[in-house]
């Protein structure tokens, strides 16, 4: 299996326990902290065409049809794509989203998605997102080029995901109880400790509680 595909493989694996853990809404990660950043940085006004790259379940696919007139959605997973589909079916918004197998780090895999419909080129989108996937993506040339084709000259890229110090491999995460003195209240401190940053080594992580960890 080549580097790149390692981490389809893993997705493909764990698409039913991620759609479980996400459900419709997302988890804390994406309503507190992915979100809002999207709401800040996205425009969804009305007449706008949008494409979601490595969509998951669908959640950011669903958030843009809110108020874009379209929105393709694409994964590298064909699982994920089933399970975006099943999710975005029973929204009143399904009839604005399209789903496509779409591989981001095969430049054969976007040239048959552009193929598909001359006037992703010829038009371009006004919104091109990826939530959560960048740091997955070992070699970025065949996103950078194909963005570059894609995109409106007004349009927008918006690419999101956790500082590193979320996932940091050998980080631990400390628990610390003490009392406050002025009201001899118990007070939590939960706080992450890192021994090394960019030299951090690579390791399994666990994608949802419960389940094996992904490499």
């Amino acid at each position: 299996m080549l580097p790149s595909q390692a981490p389809l493989a893993s997705w493909e694996t764990f698409a039913p326990s991620w759609d479980k853990g996400m459900g419709d809404e997302g988890n804390d990660y994406f309503r507190f902290l992915e979100l809002p950043i999207l709401e800040k940085l996205v425009d969804r006004s009305q007449g706008s065409h949008a494409l979601d790259l490595a969509t998951g379940n669908g959640l950011v696919a669903r958030w843009l049809a809110e108020k874009s007139d379209s929105v393709i959605a694409t994964d590298g997973a064909v699982a994920m794509i089933e399970f975006a589909k099943a999710r975005t079916d029973t929204t009143q918004h399904a009839g604005k989203i399209s789903f496509h197998h779409l591989n981001v780090t095969s430049d054969s895999s976007w040239n048959a998605f552009m193929a598909m419909d001359p006037s992703y080129t010829d038009n371009g989108f006004d919104v091109i997102t990826m939530n959560m996937a960048l740091m997955d993506i070992e070699d970025l040339y065949p996103l950078a080029r194909s963005l570059k084709l894609l995109l409106k000259p007004t349009g927008c890229f918006v690419a999101t995901m956790l500082h590193p110090l979320f996932f940091t491999s050998g980080a631990a995460r400390q628990i610390s109880i003490r009392e406050d003195p002025n009201t001899g209240q118990r007070i939590v401190d939960r706080s992450i400790v890192m021994s090394k940053y960019s030299s951090a080594a690579s390791a399994r992580q666990l994608v949802l509680e419960g389940e094996t960890g992904s490499p």
